[in-house]
């Protein structure tokens, strides 16, 4: 999927209308606490907003967010989030090893420092260039990878096609990414190969349901998975202080999972 372009001031006040009135209101409504009513009251609410800003159809915008109707709409949202963003999830993998070596030495390094395995805290930080969040996250994850630089590796591992069916990587277009956004993503930047090493061996099995996707290891132990921000930053703080400054690396650099 390519990058989207940016919105325009007027698309921005349709995605704001959406949010505040179609989606925040109904996020703790789902299964059994859904009723059908006050939805058809926000989209009759939301109609006439999206008259207001300029929009006779909204969905010529909406569906560039997978949003196609207002009937998904009201499906998705009386659903309910998936279970990994729900309160009191823990993925699959916490406290389980993983190596950050056998997964970087199966992708292809495009910038930032060579990671070496010197760090007990590693990072991995699972990305797509087309996805917005991810590309919001880069700076706030950059000035974490500065702030704790020495004590915490941080790996940006970009897969394009994290959703769907493995695609080999564009080298030349990530490249010319890289270029122009090098102010944003100032860590190690890596890409899976063309099996989706990193997709499989982490990804898929955190169950995990989005991107940016953030995995902490502790001496190649897993002890946190989720979102680069929210509750990142003090799930990160307590993976340092676990961790002596003075100590140093495990054996883990050699060690290999099967």
């Amino acid at each position: 999927m390519p990058p989207s372009p940016p919105l325009t001031e007027t698309e921005k006040l349709l995605v704001d209308a959406y949010t505040t009135i179609l989606e925040k209101p109904f996020d703790d409504k789902f299964e059994d606490k859904w009723e059908d009513e006050p939805f058809d009251r926000a989209v009759d609410h939301f109609k006439t907003r999206a008259q207001e800003i300029g929009f006779a159809d909204p969905f010529e915008l909406l569906t560039r967010f997978n949003i196609e109707s207002y009937e998904s709409i009201r499906s998705q949202l009386k659903k309910g989030p998936a279970l990994c963003f729900r309160a009191g999830w823990k993925s699959p993998i916490m406290g389980t090893k993983i190596d950050p070596l056998v997964i970087t030495s199966r992708c292809e390094h495009i910038s930032g420092p060579q990671f070496r395995g010197e760090e007990r805290v590693v990072v991995l930080d699972l990305w797509a260039s087309w996805c917005g969040p991810c590309l919001q996250a880069g700076p706030e994850v950059s000035q974490l990878a500065e702030e704790f630089a020495g004590r915490v590796a941080f790996i940006g591992i970009n897969n394009e096609s994290m959703f769907g069916a493995t695609k080999p990587p564009k080298m030349e277009i990530l490249n010319t990414f890289m270029e122009e956004h090098q102010d944003d993503f100032r860590y190690t930047i890596m890409v899976d190969n063309a099996e989706g090493f990193a997709k499989d061996a982490v990804y898929k099995p955190s169950g995990y349901k989005a991107i940016p996707c953030a995995v902490i290891l502790v001496d190649s132990i897993v002890v946190y998975v989720g979102s680069p921000m929210e509750t990142f930053r003090p799930a990160l703080e307590r993976a340092v202080e676990s961790v002596p400054s003075t100590s140093s690396p495990t054996s883990s650099r050699s060690s290999r999972e099967e």
